[in-house]
């Protein structure tokens, strides 16, 4: 399919037609599902284990498909009159929009890097502080699993590191976040910033990491975008994806030794070059964000 072909969803609001049930019963659905399924999977990796490498794979695996990817898609199934078309998995994007994604992302790296050093920068009030370490825990936790997930310093365990957190992960949140939550509230709310915005909310609370919420926060509006704009969730699994996957490339490296500067500190050395760097890279991505958005690769 070329770009040129795909469907012109951003002139056409979703409604309650698209739905067997009302949009709120729809809600309801999708998270009773959601909540099942969180449960289940909670059970079935706890009795798996994450012990080793080999099993903190596999849990992550069962993450992705059990408590993302499963309640997506029997919501779907249940509610919609055309369930691939309601979570936009039916159309594929061509290349040229794929490759503007790609250098979007490429391309604001410096300026996210400032804004998640300005995010961790953050404190809260002398009151919370034993909450406030508590979160930082987490977000050290959270890396130190990835980094047990690289495994040995093989290519190979780069690559399947690569697969499950870039690829899969990419490919689940995808689907439950953009796919599933955002259209169900496109036909709530009948807004699309607002369903995009709320969605983008609620995909950076669930990972619980505060300090890392607001970039985390508008990467999932770019990714709501990017699905509103061109009716096919596989640009914001393209952009997630490839996202994760610098992640955990930039730890590979530097844990190899190819590498000593960490991709994630380009920019925030506040040097006059740093300074350009992040000026440079948000003059560069809004100007992509404005192209990807006017696009003729997103009308008929």
């Amino acid at each position: 399919m070329t770009d040129k072909s795909m469907n012109t969803q951003q002139s056409i609001p979703a409604s309650s037609g698209d739905l067997r049930i009302g949009a709120g019963s729809s809600l309801f659905l999708f998270i009773c599902w959601w909540l099942l399924a969180w449960i289940f999977g909670a059970v079935i990796i706890t009795k798996t284990g994450s012990s080793t490498v080999s099993l903190l794979r596999l849990s992550i695996v069962l993450q992705d498909v059990i408590i993302f990817i499963l309640p997506a898609v029997m919501t779907a199934l249940l509610i919609a009159r055309r369930p691939w078309g309601f979570i936009k998995v039916d159309k594929t994007p061509g290349a040229i929009s794929s490759a503007m994604v790609l250098l979007t992302i490429l391309t604001a790296i410096p300026a996210m890097n400032m804004l998640v050093k300005w995010n961790e920068g953050l404190h809260l009030p002398e009151s919370m502080a034993a909450l406030e370490n508590f979160l930082r825990d987490a977000e050290a936790s959270a890396g130190a699993t990835i980094s047990m997930l690289l495994g040995e310093v093989g290519i190979a365990d780069m690559l399947i590191s690569v697969l499950l957190i870039g690829i899969l992960t990419g490919i689940a949140e995808e689907v439950f976040f953009r796919g599933a939550l955002q259209s169900i509230l496109r036909c709530l709310f009948r807004n699309h910033h607002l369903a995009i915005w709320t969605t983008a909310f609620v995909f950076s609370a669930i990972h619980m990491q505060f300090f890392g919420f607001f970039p985390r926060l508008l990467m999932g509006a770019f990714f709501g975008y990017l699905v509103w704009w061109s009716g096919s969730l596989w640009l914001s699994v393209i952009a997630h994806a490839v996202n994760n996957s610098l992640v955990v490339l930039s730890m590979w490296l530097i844990k190899t030794g190819r590498m000593s500067t960490d991709i994630n500190s380009v920019g925030t050395t506040g040097t006059p070059v740093s300074i350009a760097l992040v000026v440079g890279s948000i003059i560069l991505t809004a100007l992509l964000i404005y192209l990807l958005h006017r696009s003729r690769s997103f009308k008929s």
